[in-house]
């Protein structure tokens, strides 16, 4: 099991510790059963295979434990259908459920290649004068996912971070430059380029940072001035 690995059943959830920071996935126990519930990375551990090596560290815990194991993480999930020597631990039925769907994105030379787990917590339109300027466009399609469910799958050592903010750290491929996704860590969510995302159908639901915008979209999308207030911001929002 990984060093710095623990089960906290006062907090419910199993832990894992680096540097200080403390990756968890989240459970329901009942006699000789267990429910992992979900699984958060912190942003400052994003892009080091933490999610793999605390699901791997998780599932050996339900082993030892002996209990039967039912899934409402779409991680969890994904990283079983990956990883078939754990669907023995799963309850009776939980096998036939469908496993969460998996996105694959890169940068513009292929050096640079990362994916995405389940489905974002927030989609949408930025127009922000800081996406304008890393984009060169007047809109940046977002798409925001838990840290947890993204990974990088190839050509870590290439990715280079630039942060004007404390709010956003952008990533990209140091090889051609292109761009791969940007962290957010007040928000402890991650924005994976919608346009990169193979296969996925981007569904928009709302228009951010509205107030600074360089073209006008009357699509019926609520238009915040700033973000929503779930996500920090005032909430207020303008006419189309």
């Amino acid at each position: 099991m990984a060093e710095n690995f623990h089960d906290n059943e006062g907090r419910q959830r199993f832990e894992l510790d680096v540097a200080g920071h403390i990756a968890f996935v989240t459970y329901r126990k009942s006699p000789g059963a267990i429910t992992l519930v979900h699984t958060e990375v912190p942003p400052e551990l994003g892009g080091r295979g933490i999610g793999s090596k605390l699901g791997r560290a998780t599932l050996d815990a339900v082993r030892a434990q002996g209990r039967k194991l039912t899934v409402e993480c779409d991680f969890i999930r994904s990283y079983i259908d990956k990883h078939p020597e754990y669907s023995d631990l799963l309850a009776p039925g939980e096998k036939e459920k469908p496993v969460a769907a998996v996105h694959k994105a890169g940068c513009f030379c292929g050096a640079v290649e990362i994916e995405v787990t389940g489905k974002p917590a927030f989609a949408g339109y930025c127009h922000c004068r800081d996406c304008q300027a890393w984009s060169a466009a007047p809109i940046n399609a977002f798409s925001l996912w838990p840290s947890s469910s993204v990974r990088i799958t190839k050509g870590e050592a290439d990715i280079g971070t630039f942060h004007k903010t404390e709010n956003s750290y952008r990533k990209y491929c140091k090889v051609c430059g292109g761009h791969v996704m940007t962290e957010h860590p007040r928000m402890r969510l991650i924005d994976v380029y919608a346009n990169l995302l193979q296969g996925f159908a981007h569904q928009p639901t709302l228009h951010a940072n509205y107030g600074s915008k360089m073209v006008s979209v009357k699509d019926g999308l609520p238009k915040f001035k700033d973000l929503p207030a779930e996500l920090g911001g005032s909430g207020e929002t303008l006419p189309d």
